[in-house]
This record gives structure tokens, sequence and C-alpha cells, in this order.
């Protein structure tokens, strides 16, 4: 089974919003894990981190209401997703 992002359809914002058990999942053994793999998790969370922060400034100087409510789901789906990497 190939995966091709091409072929793939997006979902709805609000369809990603998950609840607490499927948010917080076992974490990894990191003595068990290859480096690589911790390696990736660490800049994952860096680039989770930063595009959260990133959408955050961007709302704070954004004067139309309805941008900053599409940037607000945006930026809970996004930290939803951080906290998921970061365990």
């Amino acid at each position: 089974m190939s995966f091709n992002p091409f072929e793939e359809k997006p979902k709805k914002v609000e369809k990603t919003i998950e609840n607490w058990n499927k948010l917080f999942v076992k974490p990894y053994d990191k003595n068990t894990v290859d480096p690589f793999t911790k390696v990736r998790i660490i800049l994952m969370n860096g680039t989770e981190f930063e595009m959260n922060w990133h959408s955050h400034q961007f709302a704070r100087h954004c004067i139309d209401n309805d941008i900053r409510r599409e940037i607000a789901l945006i930026r809970r789906v996004e930290q939803q997703q951080q906290k998921k990497i970061h365990l």
C-alpha cells in the first residue's frame, strides 16, 4: 500500500479536533526507539511550536474578526498536533 499525497482528500478543520483519549497516546520508550526517530520528533515539535507562535502573532495584528476566528480554529488543531508529538 503506497501513500500518494496528491490522491488524498482534505478533511474539514472542524472534523480534525480530537478528544482527550486520542490526543494523549502512549509515549514511546526512549531506550528502545531509534535515535533518528527521536530527532524527527524533536524537530517536528519545534516546527509545530513555531507555526503556532507565528499564527498567534498574525492573529494579534489582524483586524478582521472572521479571519481571526478561522486562525483560532486552525491554531487549536495545531496545538493538539503539537501535544500529540510532544509525548
